[in-house]
């Protein structure tokens, strides 16, 4: 997946996340030091809805995000599952 692909490149070079909700899309913003390094909405309910788990009022900064930054992979991984459960029911 792409998305998942562009938020670990944005956590890498940012350190908060603030998720906006739009229509039926997620808007993800990477900061760093105060400036916006990417932006990019999210379509994909399953990935959204994780984020907004590991954000508290749509904003991860902090330890929380050091943890989603550190804990990547296995976020990705319970992603992909949760979608592929989806897609099997």
């Amino acid at each position: 997946m792409k998305e998942l692909e562009r938020i670990q490149k944005a956590l890498r070079h940012s350190n908060t996340l603030v998720l906006k909700d739009c229509e039926k899309k997620v808007e993800c913003s990477f900061i760093k030091e105060g400036l916006v390094y990417d932006n990019f909405q999210i379509e994909n309910n399953v990935l959204a809805t994780a984020l907004q788990e590991a954000s508290l009022n749509g904003i991860v900064e902090g330890l929380h995000f050091e943890r989603l930054k550190n804990t990547y992979e296995w976020f990705a991984l319970r992603v992909k599952s949760r979608m592929l459960l989806d897609t099997l029911k």
